[in-house]
């Protein structure tokens, strides 16, 4: 609290000083010194004049400065020192729900597993090769209009196209288990 008891006085006494040279150059300026800019622009056309002043200024600086670092409240040496501390509550919103750790989630007994009736699983084989058809269209259109200087899209469409081969493949290869071929 010193140093900033100390930044105030020496700030009022520059702009004593200030003032009084002003004074002593025209009342204009002595009004203009209590101005914003004033001391400034006082500064800059009469240096030699608010040379006694300087001294106080100067000093004004570091004694904020000397409070901020060593006055009350928040310290600048308390947020140096400071560690990281790890946090013990958990990392999530609180409206959340915590989520269930792998050995609360398995029940005790026999666990059962389902598996998809034949039918079932030629409907579903139906339907992915009703949605791989159209996805099959595209990619032909895609590359009937594809440049070939076009390295991007030559990139993208032979990515995409691994994909849907790898899916026609599979959905062949399920088909081929369900429908047995007749003997």
């Amino acid at each position: 609290m010193a140093f900033l008891i100390i930044g105030v006085v020496c700030a009022l006494i520059s702009r004593v000083l200030l003032f009084t040279a002003a004074l002593n150059v025209s009342g204009a300026w002595a009004v203009g010194v209590l101005l914003p800019f004033g001391p400034i622009l006082f500064r800059l056309n009469y240096p030699e004049d608010a040379y006694r002043s300087r001294m106080f200024r100067i000093a004004t600086l570091p004694c904020f400065f000397l409070y901020i670092i060593l006055g009350p409240g928040p310290s600048f040496r308390q947020h140096l020192l400071k560690t990281t501390q790890i946090s013990v509550q958990p990392v999530s919103y609180g409206m959340e729900k915590p989520k269930a750790s792998p050995k609360r989630a398995a029940a005790p007994g026999p666990s059962v597993e389902l598996t998809p009736s034949t039918e079932e699983r030629r409907i579903s084989n139906t339907r992915e090769f009703e949605r791989l058809r159209p996805w099959g269209e595209a990619l032909r259109l895609k590359k009937r209009d594809l440049l070939h200087s076009d390295t991007a899209g030559n990139a993208t469409y032979a990515a995409e196209f691994a994909q849907y081969t790898l899916a026609l493949e599979t959905a062949k290869a399920e088909r081929s288990v369900l429908w047995p071929p007749a003997k």
